[in-house]
């Protein structure tokens, strides 16, 4: 599906050698009626075809992420699936393993690299993890980390050079984007729901209870009056109740040192941001949340 496009392009209205009139410069009646309705199909097959377009744009996002599911999940259902093997999964995060496992991976010395076009599981990735594991393990400072961790690592750095390769793909760059774009802005949004409930008083529970990233600001990266930081763009369905106690907890957050010095500065609200309301929501928290007749039909 990826890079099939619908066509723009019009229907050629075919030439006028109908009926003519007597002097050859006018169609007949019938003969116009066939030409302006040629005319109308011919604006409704371009609308159709742009329509169709950003359908297919939206499949192929979906079907990027699932892709990425995917991968995922072949290295999950290589390893037995038990809690013990769950937390060496997540050892094989350790900066210092990860780290070596890049640099053993892209020396000039290797001979042997992943091929991101491959699955995991294909013989030539397979060998190459063996051989990483090899080299690993023979590497002072990594020889008393247990074998399936180092295995974790080297999956782990497989994962990381199959979704460079699928970005980098021409069909997919402009999905690509848009997938990485959503997620950071999801991601941003996440955090500072988290830092504006550390900031929560008693007073305040009642009403934010229920409050989901969904009803947080989107914050762009962006300048104004000289300076760089993030534009603010608050959710067009949100209340403006909770829009006023959002910009108390900034408040708060903003006294913090801590706070100020580990976040980019806000510099400005613009525009509100154009995300759809969520379809499911609190019913009892949709009331005072969002706006009169934006409220989501349907609810958790």
């Amino acid at each position: 599906m990826p890079g099939r496009r619908v066509s723009r392009r019009s229907p050629v209205t075919p030439p006028r050698n109908g009926r003519l009139g007597a002097r050859g410069d006018s169609p007949e009646p019938r003969d116009r009626r066939v030409l302006d309705a040629l005319g109308g199909l011919s604006r409704q097959m371009t609308e159709f075809a742009a329509d169709l377009n950003q359908k297919l744009d939206e499949v192929n996002i979906t079907l990027l992420a699932l892709e990425e599911r995917m991968t995922a999940v072949e290295c999950k259902v290589n390893s037995e699936p038990s809690v013990q093997e769950s937390k060496r999964k997540r050892r094989a995060h350790n900066p210092k393993i990860a780290e070596t496992v890049r640099r053993v991976h892209n020396s000039e010395s290797n001979g042997r690299r992943y091929e991101p076009e491959q699955g995991l599981s294909s013989a030539h990735n397979e060998a190459v993890t063996e051989h990483l594991v090899e080299a690993l393990a023979a590497t002072p400072g990594l020889r008393c980390v247990e074998h399936d961790v180092i295995i974790s690592a080297c999956k782990t750095y497989y994962e990381t050079l199959r979704r460079n390769f699928r970005y980098s793909q021409p069909d997919l760059v402009d999905q690509a984007a848009a997938l990485k774009s959503t997620a950071r802005s999801r991601q941003r949004r996440k955090r500072l729901l988290e830092a504006r409930q550390s900031v929560l008083v008693a007073d305040d529970l009642e009403f934010w209870r229920g409050t989901t990233i969904d009803m947080m600001s989107d914050e762009e990266d962006g300048t104004f009056e000289g300076g760089s930081g993030w534009i603010v763009r608050r959710p067009s369905f949100r209340s403006q109740e909770l829009t006023d106690m959002c910009a108390t907890l900034q408040t708060r957050l903003e006294g913090c040192p801590k706070y100020t010095t580990t976040h980019h500065r806000r510099l400005h609200t613009g525009e509100n941001s154009d995300r759809v309301p969520p379809r499911t929501y609190d019913p009892e928290a949709a009331k005072r949340h969002f706006k009169p007749h934006m409220i989501p039909q349907v609810r958790l």
